[in-house]
Formats: structure tokens, sequence, C-alpha cells
């Protein structure tokens, strides 16, 4: 008898992953451009392009040299190493980039290699800028490219079953959806604090200093504000509003996106209201290690929380509550509309705990990001949009970074003007 997983795995990847087992012919075969080899590309996206026999990797690059060449040894074989993304562009062999750099770079590079008619397989967020955001769809519909948003839940085996439950209309209207992080704050200062963005991890400080060797802090930079090296910039870039949104729209996005996808979201949040403060460390140019964001629908309120013990997305209507994450999802009844008056649940609560999905890190066709690179596949084959294309991305990044705009402006409410967002007088 089939499985749950197997069965799920060949409905939504269909003949693509069917078809994956036995290696194409070289000339078959896309050739891939990695841009930033940090620690997302290579502990989950190196090893998935490098197992589907859609793509070969014929080239990395990164401003920082440990990356670039541990990137490079993880990939094997005859690949060529870059500190300059522009030169994996002016390549005409190379058909794919996946871009996996720090976010103020998404769209700079984006709409370049747009321009250079390559695809693009996108980490998320989309970008920490808003009008970047939409400067990148621009570009993505006028080049007519394929560019996939790595926000690769939508590919997920729990989240899909998820979805059907909310679909069924079990849940009532939905009014009211809360997504929770925990602990999603910037870290502290000075020795001892981790972070992402390179190897090594180790003791950081945000006093300034001299770049380490083999790093390009000039490129790494780009398109920000001009300042000095410190450890704490390089390795955890997120928490700094130059680089990144904070774990507001890296992890924020994750969830917020579900419910997009779940309510048939296709524009950003009407508006977008933030409380915050430094309570963990002292204030600076880093984002609020507390934070609560609050946004209006114009068919449901959502609600962003930093501090829980839990990470996911609630989903509240007026029959039912669904809690969906990583791990599985629940179901239940409001227990309001019956409990009172001594009746039945309309339905009975329903617990799915999904732990046999196979890590991101591990390259396979059955985890998300596996999922979610074979659509990418299909979709540059077809040149139909993907399942999280550029624009649903970016309408999934934009209430994200509205919201540190409304942190930015002392907690002012920040409107959607349907091309932009500007603090409501």
């Amino acid at each position: 008898m089939e499985n749950r997983r197997s069965f799920l795995t060949r409905a939504t990847l269909g003949v693509a992953a069917a078809g994956a087992s036995s290696a194409p012919a070289a000339s078959d075969q896309f050739v891939v451009g990695f841009i930033g080899t940090g620690s997302r590309a290579y502990s989950a996206l190196i090893p998935q392009f490098k197992f589907n026999p859609g793509f070969r990797i014929a080239a990395v690059c990164d401003v920082y040299k440990p990356n670039l060449d541990q990137a490079a040894t993880l990939v094997g074989g005859n690949v060529d190493t870059y500190g300059d993304y522009r030169r994996v562009l002016d390549r005409k062999d190379i058909d794919v980039v996946v871009i996996a750099t720090p976010d103020h770079w998404h769209c700079p590079m984006v709409i370049s290699a747009c321009e250079a008619g390559k695809d693009i397989y996108l980490e998320k967020p989309v970008s920490n800028d808003i009008d970047m955001c939409l400067k990148a769809v621009e570009a993505a519909r006028k080049y007519k490219r394929v560019v996939q948003v790595g926000l690769m839940q939508r590919s997920s085996a729990p989240f899909l079953e998820a979805y059907k439950e909310v679909q069924s209309g079990i849940l009532g209207k939905v009014r009211h959806v809360v997504v929770i992080n925990p602990g999603g704050s910037a870290p502290r200062g000075g020795r001892g604090a981790t972070g992402r963005g390179g190897p090594g991890g180790g003791q950081m400080t945000a006093e300034a200093s001299a770049p380490p060797p083999g790093l390009d802090w000039e490129m790494f930079q780009g398109p920000a504000p001009r300042r000095p090296y410190s450890p704490m910039r390089q390795r955890n870039w997120r928490s700094y509003w130059e680089y990144g949104g904070g774990a507001l729209s890296d992890w924020g996005v994750h969830l917020l996106d579900i419910a997009h996808w779940y309510l048939g979201v296709t524009e950003p949040s009407r508006t977008a209201a933030a409380v915050y403060g430094w309570f963990g460390r002292p204030q600076d140019d880093r984002f609020p290690d507390t934070t609560d964001v609050s946004w209006q629908y114009p068919n449901f309120v959502a609600n962003y929380s930093s501090r829980s013990d839990v990470l996911g997305t609630y989903l509240w209507g007026d029959e039912g509550v669904l809690f969906v994450n990583r791990y599985g999802y629940n179901v239940r009844a409001v227990t309001g509309n019956w409990r009172s008056t001594g009746g039945k649940p309309p339905f009975e609560e329903k617990k799915v705990a999904l732990h046999d999905e196979p890590p991101n890190g591990q390259a396979s066709f059955e985890s998300d990001a596996g999922r979610h690179i074979v659509n990418f596949l299909a979709c540059i084959k077809s040149r139909q949009r993907p399942v999280c294309d550029i624009e649903i991305g970016a309408f999934s990044t934009i209430p994200t970074l509205m919201a540190g705009v409304s942190i930015r402006n002392g907690g002012k409410t920040i409107g959607w003007t349907g091309h932009g967002a500007a603090p409501l007088a």
C-alpha cells in the first residue's frame, strides 16, 4: 500500500519527481550559478540543487573567500569561483542563478539577472526595501523570467494538508490570524553572541574593527549605506536595518505567507503598526529585541509576536481554529460556540503530526526545499509561474517591511498605497 508521504510526493511533484531518478544528458540540464554561499546555501540549497539531476552547478560566488572555498568543495568537480556576481551573470552558458545573499542585495541582483536572461531561485524575504520588491516584480514581468521565492512551505506536505482543511470551510469565517516566532530578536552585542551569515559562528562583537582576510567588505555593503566593519554586521546581518529586517522578515515572512496562501490574499496588508522595545540589550541600530505587530487586512486582522514557546501560524474562525507549523497541524472547534449551550462540537479535534518529512538540509525530493526546487524546474520548462512566484513572495514580504517602517517611525501606523507605503496622517 502506498503510504501518505509517497502519495503526497507523487501528487504534488507529478512526473517531474517520477522521472528524476535517472540523470538526464548534460545538454538537457539547466546550468546553475550560486550567488551567496553562506549558511543557507551551504546547508540546504547547494545539496538540493546538486542532488536534482535537472541542474548542474557550474559556478559559485561569494564576497567572503572562506564561504566560497567551502561551497566549491561541497559542489565538487569542475566549478568556477567568483567574488563578483556580475561575472556569473556575464556567462552565457548559465541558465539559472540561485541568490542567497543578505537581503539588501536580493533585488538588485534579481533585476540584473532578469536583464541577463536568467531564471532565478531567490531566498526569502524578497528584500529589505518595499520599493525594491516592486521593482523586482516589474523586472520579472518585463523580461518574462521564472522567479521562485524560497517560501518553501507552499510546497510542504503538512502545509498542503492543512490548506485543504481551511478550504473545506471547517473553520467558518476566519477573522483573526496570529503568527508566533519564539525568541524572535536580535542577539545581544559583545562577546559570546552567535549569529548567521558565515561558517564558524563563534564569538562576535558589534565594535568596529578591520575586516577579516578574504572578505570584500565594500562589495558586501553594495547598495547599503557605508558603515565600519564589525563581526556582528557580517555574521548577524539580518539584525541590521541596512541589510535585513530582523526576525520579522526572516521567520515572520514564512508565517505570514501561510495566512496569505490559505486566505487567498493577493495584496499586502492595508496597514501595519508595531510596538517594540530594546529590553534584552541597549538600543542601537539593530532590530528591536522584543516586537509585536498588528496588520489590518480587508477581511481579517493579523498579529505577530516575538515571545512564545511555539513557532507557527494560527487561523481563528467563527467555528474553529487551526494551528500549523513544520511538524504538523491541529484543528479544533471554537469551544465558546457550543459548550455554553451543552451541545456537541461541530467536529472532532484533529491532530496530525508529520515528523517523517526529510529535513531541508537532506537532499531529497520529499523535503520542503526539494519539492520547491522540483516545482521551480517544472516551471522553467513550462514557462509558467511557480508556486511562490516573485509577486507572491513580494506581497508576503511587504507587510513585514511595513512593520519595520513603523518601528523606525516611532510606532506610527503605516498604510499601503497600492504602489508603496507611508505613515498615515
